[in-house]
Parts: structure tokens; C-alpha cells; sequence
């Protein structure tokens, strides 16, 4: 049986882009001698299941995905599932395409589908939390409460910026919490305003690490102050965010990290709401094949 060139995205998301896009892509697939098969889902949850079944019946040749970090992540989570590996082409059409840039992937979708028609592949390093994919991260804290806040229509409105009005919003609301960090070897007691987990040395589409470690990159912010939130951008936005003195960071392979005293914490990753706490996270090395330049 002839293998599938598996189509997925959200045709409800956004303004219809991504749907004009797969008009694209398959016109382009048709020329090749190519039948593409689209996946449609109505939820994440169902979207995983379809993706993890095919894949499991060894019956995908490769998954072209349309979107931003959000609808990459259903696309691995069904890897991780299903256990097999197949290479995977992203087209960028989220709102704010992390990965995309991270890997040089053009943003413009005509360049980004030469890309995935030209063949050339390589192995990309991604997390899993409670069996979820991380295609970028994953962040726990104030921070997350307050992006749980934002609704999807609203980030496409008034884009990344709803994320500062929202903040400053609920800054009175803010508050840390206490968790532990463990694995084999080691244990950290922390009290965490915000927690950041990711697979590289870029968040929010800007490099924020100078180089890229061996592992999954943590930064906490521990105490709330405006002097620590002034400290914080500013390193962040250099990318020289571990020269900072207020903020504790460390590279690890894989972590549980359990809340404490009884409080509910609810992780965001790649954008969307994720799993509660407590969690087990690990860094998967060259787990996923894409398409690059």
C-alpha cells in the first residue's frame, strides 16, 4: 500500500491562512505524482488519537503541518505516542513561530514549502512532559496563570501584546509558588514567581541563551520586584539571559517537578494550556526528523 503525505492543520484557526496554504501545498504534492490525505479534527485530544493510529499502521510517509508551535506539538505528541519516526515539514502560520525561526525555516510559505518538497532533513532535539510533547516550551507560575487567561481569538486581535496587557492586569493577583524539582541524583526545594522550560536557546521567536546546551534549559524567577522584572527583560532581550544574578538556571535531561503545600499549578507549553502538576519532563535528543534549508 502506497504510504500517505499526511496534511495537518486547523482549517477554524486564524483567518483561513493555513487552509489557503494547503490549497497550496497540494497543488504543489498533485504536480509531484503525490495524493495528499488532510487530517481535520474538532479537538487536540482526538487530532493526537487519528495521527497516532496512522502512524502506528506505518501507513504516513511524512506529515507536512501548517501552523505555529501549538499545532506542531499535536504532530509530535502523536510521535511520542505511536513510537515511530517520521519526518516532518512545517509551514509557519502561528502567531508567533518559535521553531520556525529557531531552525531557519522560512516564514514566507512558499519558501517554506521549497523547503519541505526539497528533501533535506535533520534531527531536532524536543521535551515530553506527562507523555505531551515540548516543541519549545514549557512555563509554569504567574506567567502561565496569566496566559491561560488569554483566549485564542484574542492573541489573534491584538497579537503577542494582549500578553503585557494581561499581565499588568493581574499583577495584583500574581503570586509564587513552591515546588520541588527531583530526579536520581538531586533535589531543589524552590519558591517559583515564574518557571521556564525549553528545548533550544529560543523563546518568543528571539534567541534568549547565547549558545544551546546539552539538555533542557530551566530559568526561575523566584521573587516578584520590579528591580528583578527590569533585570530579567533586559537579559532577555540580549540574550545573555544567565549572566543575570536574580535567577536561577540550570540544564537538566529530566525532572519531576511536584507542587507543594497542596497548590494546584496548571503548565502552559508551546503556547496552549498543558497538564497539571506534578509532571515528568524529559529531553528527547533527535527525536524529531524536519525539513530544513
Amino acid at each position: 500500500m502506497k504510504k500517505l503525505t499526511v496534511l495537518f492543520f486547523n482549517p477554524r484557526a486564524g483567518d483561513g491562512a493555513a487552509q489557503k496554504i494547503a490549497v497550496e501545498v497540494k497543488t504543489r504534492l498533485v504536480q509531484r505524482g503525490e495524493t495528499p490525505y488532510q487530517f481535520d479534527s474538532t479537538t487536540k485530544a482526538e487530532a493526537v488519537k487519528k495521527l497516532r493510529e496512522t502512524l502506528a499502521k506505518k501507513q504516513i510517509a511524512r506529515i507536512i503541518c501548517i501552523g505555529g508551535d501549538g499545532t506542531l506539538n499535536v504532530v509530535a505528541t502523536a510521535l511520542i505516542h505511536a513510537r515511530v519516526q517520521v519526518p516532518v515539514g512545517l509551514i509557519p502560520a502561528g502567531t508567533v513561530n518559535n521553531f520556525a525561526k529557531k531552525w531557519k525555516i522560512p516564514l514566507e510559505a512558499k519558501k517554506a514549502i521549497e523547503v519541505v518538497l526539497s528533501g533535506k532533513q535533520r534531527l531536532v532535539d524536543i521535551g515530553v512532559c506527562n507523555e505531551t510533547a515540548i516543541i519549545s516550551s514549557l512555563v509554569f507560575g504567574s506567567l502561565a496563570d496569566i496566559s491561560n487567561d488569554v483566549k485564542q481569538k484574542q492573541k489573534q486581535k491584538f497579537g503577542l501584546g494582549i500578553y503585557g496587557l494581561s499581565a499588568v492586569k493581574n499583577l495584583s493577583k500574581s503570586r509564587s509558588y513552591k515546588a520541588l524539582f527531583f530526579n536520581d541524583s538531586f533535589s531543589l526545594y524552590a519558591k517559583v514567581w515564574v518557571c521556564l522550560i525549553t528545548t533550544s536557546n529560543y523563546i518568543g521567536g528571539r534567541q534568549y541563551l547565547e549558545k544551546t546546551y546539552n539538555g533542557l534549559h530551566i530559568t526561575m524567577l523566584n521573587n516578584m520586584k520590579i528591580s528583578k522584572l527590569l533585570n530579567y527583560g533586559f537579559f532577555a532581550l540580549t540574550g545573555n539571559l544567565r549572566r543575570s544574578t536574580t535567577l536561577t538556571s540550570f540544564d537538566i535531561k529530566k525532572v519531576i517537578i511536584r507542587p507543594e503545600d497542596g497548590q494546584t499549578m496548571v503548565v502552559r507549553i508551546d503556547g496552549d494550556e498543558g497538564p497539571m502538576l506534578p509532571a515528568k519532563i524529559s529531553w528527547l535528543h533527535h527525536f524529531m526528523k524536519i525539513y530544513v534549508k
